[in-house]
């Protein structure tokens, strides 16, 4: 017997956006809805069940704040976890979309390629990381630039592995919990790499911990700019070991 394949919905006003966004979930795998406003997805909620809820944040009518503050109130949707796919970038939208409850938030323009890593970081609970190429149509490729002698300090502590373009893996005394939003304030690493933000927020998708020593952490990437997802990329493609790239593929298993 086959797992059922996960149900999607994009509440977007945008109709050109909302279907690229629709076919590259279906490329993935994905089954979709398409609300054009949060009043149409919230009452498609009341027969359907979604896994999981791409939201922007600028629509007529309910925006996607209002739209948060409903769904805490419909008890069968209550819990189904919602990503923002929004232009809105600065920090106290981010902080205000998850204080009410949303799990990740992604800035337009977006790749869908990184779009897709951050669906899956939700229904699978981590990103496993293996080398070499994947094959398959669900397998996205992305490189990764290794942080060298860059301390995570003052923010969250502990010593950087390495970057690619959906996030950031680490190792540290602290205690995590998958789900956990993390604020990253280490500026020997953002100018390793040629950050302009003081700040980035991560949301932990894979915690390791050994029998002795340091655990390993994976966090995703929330509500990059631009700017700062142009130098994450460069920095992986081209960083610090530029002849001795390794392309390694980035999937979630819950």
């Amino acid at each position: 017997m086959t797992d059922r394949r996960k149900l999607v919905m994009t509440v977007e006003d945008a109709p050109n956006l909302r279907r690229l966004i629709a076919y590259n979930l279906k490329q993935a795998g994905y089954d979709t809805l398409e609300a054009e406003s949060g009043e149409a997805a919230f009452r498609m909620l009341g027969t359907q069940s979604p896994d999981l809820i791409l939201l922007d944040i600028r629509m007529p009518g309910w925006d996607g704040f209002a739209f948060l503050e409903q769904l805490r109130h419909l008890q069968r949707a209550a819990a189904t976890p919602v990503i923002m796919l929004t232009a809105m970038s600065a920090s106290l939208d981010i902080e205000r979309a998850l204080r009410l409850g949303a799990v990740d938030y992604l800035v337009k323009p977006f790749d869908p390629a990184l779009m897709l890593t951050k669906v899956a970081a939700i229904f699978r609970g981590n990103i496993p990381v293996t080398t070499g190429p994947q094959r398959g149509k669900d397998r996205r490729l992305f490189h990764r630039g290794p942080i060298l002698n860059a301390t995570l300090d003052p923010l969250p502590g502990g010593t950087g592995l390495d970057v690619s373009e959906g996030g950031i893996a680490f190792t540290t005394n602290r205690v995590m919990r998958f789900g956990e939003i993390v604020l990253l304030q280490c500026p020997e690493l953002f100018a390793q790499i040629g950050l302009e933000s003081t700040r980035l927020r991560v949301r932990v998708v894979r915690v390791e911990v050994p029998e002795k020593g340091p655990r390993r952490v994976g966090a995703v990437f929330i509500g990059l700019t631009e700017h700062d997802r142009a130098a994450i990329r460069r920095y992986a493609l081209y960083g610090a070991r530029p002849r001795d790239l390794k392309v390694e593929f980035i999937a979630g298993r819950r």
